[in-house]
């Protein structure tokens, strides 16, 4: 049955159905597919309330809100319920969706009277209007100061401010990151081929600003035959090299390093950054 049968176009009602059912079986009804029949629509998902309980008989109600946005007299199709019963089997039930009336608003056309359509109103811009244009702008013209700025003291090794950029001596920068990756603690988490990756790159961008040699697409090998032309005392020499061919052992030949030759990795890579800037500054002494 129907709440009502009768409503405004693009209005909605309810559609309530009534049944009786035994205390322990399911009651399913489903929701239609959209539209229910041409012309008319289903609103969110069927709801079912239990009204009351008789004599171990429960007294449903399903309800499901419809809406339509055309006018006219719609016949409703038949939905079906299903019953699902304590022996496992389930039966049909149909419900009569009836007949529904939707009307449009009447308009009285003897009152009915037609007028011009009004030219656009315009209104004197004000100051406020302008405000975002005139921020936006001033925004625009401070980043291209900016970025003018930047690119310039960029290319005087100056800040953002025009102070002077100060770079860190290469022994400075090798030796701060070699401290972090003390810090970092990456052989004690088995990260092994990492922790030597680190120390070996660290030493080949110093050696590289030292001595400007080339050595980040080098072997190592490679690395100490330029390294041989340079005055290096024979000590650190060879701990760079043994230091070198330990790094490739574990990073390309799966070697497990002993905890001794993890612990020494650093110390070798510290003094032949300290060894070499103390030969450099002697050097500059004797000149």
């Amino acid at each position: 049955m129907n709440v009502k049968d009768t409503l405004l176009i693009g209005d909605q009602i309810i559609l309530s159905f009534k049944t009786t059912v035994p205390k322990g079986t399911k009651f399913i009804f489903p929701a239609p597919s959209n539209p229910i029949t041409e012309g008319v629509e289903i609103v969110g998902t069927p709801k079912i309330d239990t009204l009351s309980e008789v004599n171990g008989l429960l007294n449903l109600e399903a309800k499901m809100v419809v809406t339509s946005f055309d006018s006219g007299s719609f016949v409703l199709p038949k939905f079906p319920a299903y019953l699902s019963k304590l022996d496992g089997t389930i039966d049909t039930v149909w419900f009569d969706g009836g007949k529904l009336e939707v009307q449009t608003i009447q308009i009285d056309t003897t009152t009915f009277k037609p007028f011009d359509v009004k030219d656009q109103i315009t209104y004197p811009y004000t100051v406020k209007e302008f405000l975002p244009w005139f921020a936006m702008a001033a925004v625009v013209v401070l980043l291209g100061y900016l970025i003018r700025r930047f690119i310039k003291n960029r290319k005087l090794k100056r800040t953002l401010f025009g102070k002077p950029v100060v770079i860190d001596p290469p022994h400075i920068v090798a030796l701060r990151t070699l401290e972090q990756i003390r810090g970092e603690k990456l052989w004690q988490s088995n990260q092994e081929k990492l922790y030597y990756t680190n120390i070996i790159d660290t030493l080949r961008i110093y050696i590289e600003k030292r001595y400007n040699i080339q050595t980040m697409e080098m072997t190592s090998k490679e690395i100490l035959d330029a390294l041989s032309k340079e005055k290096i005392e024979p000590k650190e020499y060879q701990n760079l090299g043994e230091l070198l061919k330990l790094s490739d052992l574990v990073k390309f030949a799966k070697y497990k390093a002993t905890q001794e030759e993890n612990e020494n990795a650093i110390p070798v890579a510290v003094r032949f950054v300290n060894a070499t800037f103390l030969q450099e500054m002697e050097q500059e002494k004797g000149r």
